[in-house]
């Protein structure tokens, strides 16, 4: 009898794992903020980070961020992450989990219910770039330029997010990503910069 129910529990189980739990079952934990480094000049550097709100802490799950239809991460309540992003252009998701799953099989079509906000930033060698998420309070008006973006994900000046990220804490490693959207390994980073010293040396 409970061979039949076997089935059920693998499943509720491995979509369990796929989610992140929210601020609901605990303060965000982490380093306070520091200002990155860079690797180099050749990547920009992309802080995306949420404001802490009573709404947002209420939550059982985080949303999760997809770049190029792949997850790297999730967002709770007064976090931030640093991305590292060569020069290219990427499309980044925030999704919405349900009973531990994006449900990412159903993206793009008239059933993609997790979808909650999707944008592209085209990114320039040298440059940061604030992103900013919040559902309930969009950005202030008085920032020196206006806010792009879409729905809650918007980008902003340094003004304003370099302000408030101050408050928020880091929820996982700084990422480094290539411009085909794939995580970049550690090694790459020292093999390109022997590369370039070789050729500076005329080897």
């Amino acid at each position: 009898m409970g061979r039949r129910y076997l089935p059920i529990l693998l499943l509720c189980a491995v979509l369990g794992g796929c989610s992140t739990p929210g601020a609901f079952f605990g303060a965000t934990e982490g380093p306070q903020f520091q200002t990155a480094v860079p690797s180099d000049g050749e990547q920009a550097l992309v802080y995306l980070y949420r404001p802490q709100s009573e709404w947002a802490d209420q939550e059982l799950e985080a949303p999760g961020i997809f770049l190029d239809n792949e997850l790297i991460g999730s967002l709770p309540s007064n976090g931030y992450l640093v991305l590292e992003f060569d020069a290219a252009s990427y499309q980044l998701e925030m999704r919405r989990p349900l009973f531990g799953s994006y449900w990412t099989l159903l993206a793009d079509g008239p059933l993609d219910f997790t979808l909650i906000t999707s944008f592209a930033l085209d990114a320039t060698a040298g440059r940061t770039y604030y992103l900013r998420y919040d559902e309930l309070d969009p950005p202030p008006k008085n920032s020196e330029q206006p806010a792009a973006g879409n729905g809650p994900l918007r980008l902003v000046d340094k003004s304003l997010g370099g302000d408030e990220i101050t408050a928020t804490r880091q929820v996982q490693p700084n990422e480094r990503i290539a411009a085909s959207g794939q995580r970049a390994r550690p090694q790459q980073g020292f093999w390109r910069g022997v590369g370039r010293a070789l050729d500076k040396i005329g080897i």
